[in-house]
C-alpha cells in the first residue's frame, strides 16, 4: 500500500506537475501575446511618431519657403522704394537747382536793370549838372555884361 500510495502520489505529484507545466506554458503564450501587442502597439506608435515628425518637417520646410518668400518680396519692395526715394530726391534736387538757377538769372537781371538805371540816373544827373553849370556859366557872362554896362 506504501508503494501503491507512492504510486498514486506519484501519479498526483505528476499530474500536479503536468498542470503546471501546462499553466506554465499558458502563461508563456500569455506573456508572448502580451509582448507581441505591445510590439506591435510600439510599432504602431513609433510609426505614428514618425508621421508626425515628417509632418511637423514638411510644414517647417513650407513655412521656412513661405518666410524667404516673403523676406524676398519685402527686399524687392524695399529695393523699389529705395529707388524711388533717391529718383525722388533726384528730381527734388534738380527743380532747386532749376529754381536756384532761375532766381539767380532774375537776380542777375535785376542787378543789370539796377546799374543800367543808376547809370542812366547818373548820366542824367550829370547831363543835368553839366547844364545847370552851362546856364550858370552864361547866366554869369550875361550878369557880368549887365554889370559892366
Amino acid at each position: 500500500m506504501k508503494n501503491a500510495k507512492k504510486q498514486d502520489l506519484t501519479a498526483d505529484e505528476l499530474y500536479q506537475a503536468q498542470m503546471e507545466i501546462r499553466f506554465l506554458k499558458e502563461t508563456i503564450a500569455a506573456l508572448r501575446e502580451e509582448l507581441e501587442k505591445e510590439r506591435i502597439c510600439r510599432d504602431d506608435d513609433v510609426q505614428k511618431a514618425l508621421a508626425d515628425a515628417h509632418d511637423n518637417i514638411r510644414q517647417l520646410k513650407e513655412t521656412v519657403n513661405s518666410l524667404r518668400l516673403e523676406m524676398e518680396k519685402m527686399a524687392i519692395e524695399h529695393d523699389k522704394d529705395k529707388q524711388k526715394i533717391i529718383v525722388d530726391s533726384h528730381d527734388e534736387a534738380n527743380q532747386l537747382r532749376g529754381m536756384i538757377d532761375a532766381m539767380r538769372y532774375e537776380l542777375e537781371k535785376r542787378k543789370i536793370q539796377y546799374e543800367d538805371e543808376v547809370t542812366a540816373i547818373s548820366r542824367t544827373d550829370r547831363d543835368e549838372k553839366q547844364q545847370l553849370q552851362e546856364a550858370i556859366f552864361t547866366l554869369r557872362q550875361k550878369l557880368e555884361g549887365y554889370e559892366k554896362k
